[in-house]
């Protein structure tokens, strides 16, 4: 039972999307199937990824070969439940959608979620990686429930590039693994790049104790874990970007 992250309104349900990837794994696993539905069948599978402490989820439909993994892990869907549905998983609901933007044979979302929605982007496997190194950003969104500054949008360059540098360049510090019980504390910082329709680039955000906020690309979960953790390679923000997280 696993998967990767969450971040927030995008962040604070991770453990959600983790959890009922590995749950829907299982789900087809025991060949459990719902009420028929005229629409594709994709299976799901799971396997250990080449990143640590990551998972490799594959959604298979005939040739058709879509994955999430580290390089998917800080993708969001632009849009919060996308249509139309394209597919299903064998569990009675239409679950598997396209992106509004982006063609079908490039991405797809897919509901991880029970009782919410909880999309998570899958790359087909032709479809060379998002390197968000190399794009130019021209909008970002800062979600973060506990932050006053929560849902504030700049079109600053110079703060776009910013959080590329940091999280690009910046050195990292050791933190200790988070719980997901203080799931609370994550944030995320929404991108949004024309060479990414329909989709966002999502990287974390995290806090201590003295207030310091730190950056970082994705999470890692550790359910192997009592709680659970999260971990993440954790970049303190600049002064510059410290002035509009705050």
């Amino acid at each position: 039972m696993t998967t990767k992250r969450w971040l927030l309104v995008v962040a604070a349900g991770g453990a959600v999307c983790l959890l009922g990837m590995g749950m829907l794994a299982l789900v087809w696993a025991f060949g459990f199937f719902g009420k028929s539905s005229s629409l594709s069948l994709y299976k799901l599978e799971q396997t250990t990824s080449s990143h640590a402490g990551y998972l490799r989820t594959t959604l298979t439909y005939g040739n058709d070969v879509y994955v999430n993994d580290f390089e998917e892990a800080a993708l969001r869907s632009a849009v919060s439940e996308p249509k139309p549905a394209v597919g299903r998983m064998g569990i009675g609901v239409d679950n598997v959608c396209a992106i509004p933007g982006q063609p079908v044979t490039a991405y797809l979302a897919v509901d991880m979620g029970s009782e919410m929605p909880a999309y998570e982007v899958f790359r087909h496997a032709r479809q060379p990686a998002f390197d968000w190194r190399k794009a130019t950003f021209h909008a970002m969104t800062f979600n973060w429930p506990s932050s006053a500054r929560s849902g504030g949008t700049t079109t600053d360059a110079a703060l776009l590039d910013e959080v590329v540098r940091l999280l690009r360049d910046g050195t990292p510090v050791s933190l200790s693994a988070m719980s997901l019980a203080d799931s609370s504390k994550l944030g995320a910082i929404n991108m949004v790049s024309d060479q990414l329709p329909g989709l966002q680039f999502c990287p974390v955000v995290s806090s201590d104790a003295s207030g310091t906020i730190y950056l970082a690309e994705s999470l890692t979960m550790d359910f192997k874990a009592s709680p659970p953790q999260a971990n993440a390679r954790w970049i303190p923000a600049s002064p510059t970007l410290l002035q509009w997280l705050k």
